[in-house]
């Protein structure tokens, strides 16, 4: 991908200005809009363009897929990626889209088709396998309060009496004045300075989803160090998947019995 364009236009910092761009200002402002503009896209993780039919795999997480695109305009197809060669992928036509950005798949079994390969009917594939989906997402134009706060900033920049941006006074003869930002020096303090982190905070990429697995510890027993029986009173622990311990049931007391049903429990 080539450089994205600039969130705004010279005109734009003219219609604000309130009057035409002199030279100096015109040698400028091209860059202060390429540089605002990567600011901007850096802070809020996006890129304030539109995407036409585009495509993404993504691994759905219980039978949900969360598209990371902002906003979506529509999904236009989702495909189920088997993994498997010799057995081939299957569009998803039962899916359901909130018209936000998340897709469900549900049970192949309600997808009213009755030919399915059996392969596809496990659950693990549907329930947290790969999908390959298109639609069309973002921006046609910059969004107007992203504009505001990039020409907000540049006419700052270009207000500046030097080109460093650091000046904090300057006199000349008996006039002096001062100019003090908030936020440091630059085209980035004056970006924060005209709301970036405010008023363009909800643009701002910051959730997302992550699957954990939960663990239980068990008492085992262990043998003391004087080599006698084992002490139900010294205990070690042994790790297992939550998906066992349904299944498993320990003697209240350590006992020679119960050792010998637990001693193919797997151990952390």
């Amino acid at each position: 991908m080539g450089s994205l364009p600039s969130l705004a236009s010279p005109d734009d910092i003219v219609a604000r200005l309130g009057r035409n761009l002199n030279q100096t200002e015109m040698a400028r402002v091209d860059a202060l809009l390429r540089d605002g503009s990567a600011i901007i896209r850096r802070y809020c993780r996006e890129d304030f363009t539109w995407y036409s039919a585009d495509t993404i795999t993504i691994h759905a997480d219980g039978g949900i897929i969360v598209l990371p695109w902002r906003p979506v305009a529509s999904v236009d197809s989702v495909l189920a990626l088997s993994g498997v060669p010799g057995i081939p992928d299957i569009p998803v036509t039962w899916y359901h889209f909130d018209d936000i950005d998340t897709i469900t798949v549900m049970n192949p079994s309600q997808s009213g088709i009755i030919n399915l390969p059996e392969f596809w009917y496990e659950e693990t594939l549907w329930w947290g396998g790969s999908f390959r989906v298109v639609g069309s997402h973002g921006y046609v134009e910059s969004p107007d309060d992203v504009v505001a706060v990039l020409c907000t900033a540049i006419i700052s920049e270009l207000s500046t009496p030097t080109m460093s941006a650091t000046l904090a006074s300057e006199s000349i003869g008996a006039y002096s004045y001062s100019m003090r930002r908030t936020s440091g020096a630059g085209l980035s303090a004056a970006l924060v300075d005209a709301g970036m982190k405010t008023s363009l905070s909800d643009y701002r990429k910051t959730q997302g989803t992550i699957k954990v697995r939960m663990l239980c510890r068990l008492p085992t027993a262990r043998r003391s160090r004087s080599g006698d029986d084992p002490s139900p009173v010294r205990t070690a622990t042994a790790t297992i998947p939550t998906h066992l311990w349904r299944r498993i049931s320990l003697p209240a007391r350590y006992s020679p019995e119960g050792a010998a049903r637990n001693s193919s429990l797997p151990t952390g």
